[in-house]
């Protein structure tokens, strides 16, 4: 997948300690593991146990740091060792342990690939997964309904590109509830960042001045 660009913007206000008993409703924080060996030399894990590289915990520890003023109350991963070291970081501020989740698991790469140089994505080269996109898109949407029945309160939610990808999809695309709402609509002043070149690709959405992380009303 590609990257977004790294820029400088401070993005949010976390919330104050104070203000953490007025999280009333359930909120999913998603995460992507972090930065592998198999991320830097362009090799598909798939299940395969790579530890995380030293840019990897940094970024993992940056992301627990932001949500160590944030009530958590569990926290979810993919079987995944890279994922599962991932949770462990985000995890150890609150001081819970981590529970796995198979639905969670990397998209399923067919047994030739593993291990092999050559990213692949579950849309763009289908045909090296043993599993569909549709497929994925159905086990995470079970795996959400999982974590929304059993979790109470927030839950960190830690997993894989595609898989994330798809979590989203489901969100975005109302998978998730039969109800007509909007799933993206920008605060005023708000600024949103799409790449277009090549391909639209969306980089930035709904960051402003007076962002709250999150703002749980």
């Amino acid at each position: 997948m590609e990257q977004a660009p790294t820029n400088k913007i401070k993005v949010i206000r976390l919330c104050k300690r104070s203000e953490r008993k007025e999280m009333a409703a359930n909120y999913l924080f998603i995460v992507r593991h972090g930065e592998t060996e198999a991320n830097e030399t362009d090799i598909d894990a798939g299940p395969l146990d790579y530890p995380l590289t030293r840019r990897g915990v940094k970024g993992a520890s940056f992301i627990s740091k932001a949500l160590s003023k944030v009530k958590i109350d569990a926290v979810y991963s993919s079987p995944v060792f890279r994922a599962v070291e991932t949770a462990r970081i985000l995890a150890r501020p609150h001081k819970l342990k981590v529970k796995t989740l198979e639905e969670l698991t990397e998209a399923k790469l067919k047994p030739e690939f593993v291990g092999k140089k050559g990213r692949h994505h579950i849309l763009t080269s289908p045909e090296a997964y043993s599993e569909t996109n549709e497929e994925l898109l159905e086990r995470t949407r079970k795996g959400i309904e999982v974590i929304r029945k059993k979790a109470e309160g927030n839950a960190i939610v830690v997993s894989h590109g595609d898989v994330v990808t798809a979590i989203l999809e489901g969100v975005v695309e109302r998978r998730v509830s039969d109800e007509r709402y909007y799933v993206f609509h920008p605060d005023p002043s708000s600024l949103s960042i799409v790449k277009v070149k090549n391909r639209p690709f969306l980089v930035l959405y709904n960051y402003h001045r007076k962002m709250d992380f999150p703002q749980l009303t």
